[in-house]
């Protein structure tokens, strides 16, 4: 026997179309990237002007919003989250990357529920550019703010359980001033005898 720990280490099989960086190896990220930073958009040349207008539109909001379409499918639909992921790194803000089999997010500006329910509710069958308004459009609606929901709720219940115990203990006291004398009080003790 060895004093030594033994360390075994364990190979997984890679997932169903290879590790994620394979499977879109073959992306140019240089340039999608480089298509980023100069106009917010990476897509073939007939989407470029309806999905530069989407991202102007974020822009006077006070979005960063980087708009990719790739013509090529990948499995599992996953990938296009990785490479949503892999670009947001290098320019930040909102991703949004369309391909043909799925559709990948990655933010900094909205939340995860933000976006998955932009994404949820998109029309089917719509253009790529609609679809890219259709998310933006959701994803910047009002939302319930649950932070503050949630404190307003913990405030009214603090309160109700605090008048609760005030309300409580006021009958016993009340009770307790109007009770009649003890017999044994009216008088002197049997000690006094």
């Amino acid at each position: 026997m060895s004093p030594e720990p033994v360390t075994v280490t364990v190979a997984s099989p890679d997932p169903v179309g290879g590790r994620p960086a394979d499977a879109w190896s073959k992306l140019d990220m240089p340039a999608i990237i480089k298509d980023l930073k100069a106009t917010g958009v990476s897509a073939p040349a007939d989407q470029v002007p309806e999905l530069t207008k989407v991202v102007k539109d974020a822009e006077a909001d006070g979005h960063d919003l980087y708009l990719v379409v790739i013509d090529e499918s990948f499995s599992p639909f996953t990938v296009y989250r990785d490479i949503a992921h892999e670009i947001q790194t290098s320019t930040g803000g909102t991703v949004l990357v369309f391909g043909p089999t799925g559709l990948g997010t990655s933010s900094t500006d909205f939340s995860r529920v933000q976006i998955e329910d932009a994404t949820s509710e998109m029309h089917k069958g719509v253009s790529i550019p609609q679809q890219a308004r259709e998310i933006y459009d959701k994803a910047t609606q009002p939302n319930v703010d649950w932070t503050l929901t949630t404190i307003v709720l913990i405030v009214v219940v603090v309160i109700g359980a605090v008048v609760a115990r005030m309300l409580a203990r006021r009958p016993k006291a009340a009770a307790s001033d109007d009770a009649p004398p003890d017999a044994g009080d009216a008088g002197s003790s049997p000690d006094e005898v």
